[in-house]
């Protein structure tokens, strides 16, 4: 599966040049960390990489992340499929838990 996104390249909020997806592998099984990532892409901090991603994600780039994995490019459609089967359900878990601290503020002070 190709991902014509990869000829991107992004200024970084540090000012260094070079896209995310330029330097990820295919697959799962090649998902590199996010520890090393970091390294890689010369970010400051791990917060620094995931606005990177964000950014990139936002502008169309699909890269696949999960379950401690690291980051990835997807090989093909079942392994895109999985990525947002895990992103929805971080996503349900995080909604249920806004919906039920939402409740709490709808009682009385003092009675949560």
């Amino acid at each position: 599966m190709e991902n014509n996104y990869n000829q991107m390249h992004e200024v970084g909020q540090s000012g260094k040049t070079g896209s995310i997806v330029s330097l990820l592998r295919r697959g799962k099984e090649n998902a590199i960390s996010t520890k090393e990532l970091v390294r890689m892409a010369e970010c400051g901090t791990v917060r620094e990489l995931q606005a990177r991603i964000a950014k990139e994600r936002g502008n169309g780039a699909v890269i696949c992340s999960g379950s401690g994995a690291g980051y990835w490019l997807p090989k093909n459609r079942k392994e895109i499929e999985d990525f947002c089967t895990t992103m929805e359900k971080r996503a349900k878990n995080i909604f249920n838990a806004v919906r039920s601290a939402r409740k709490a503020l709808e009682l009385p002070e003092g009675q949560q």
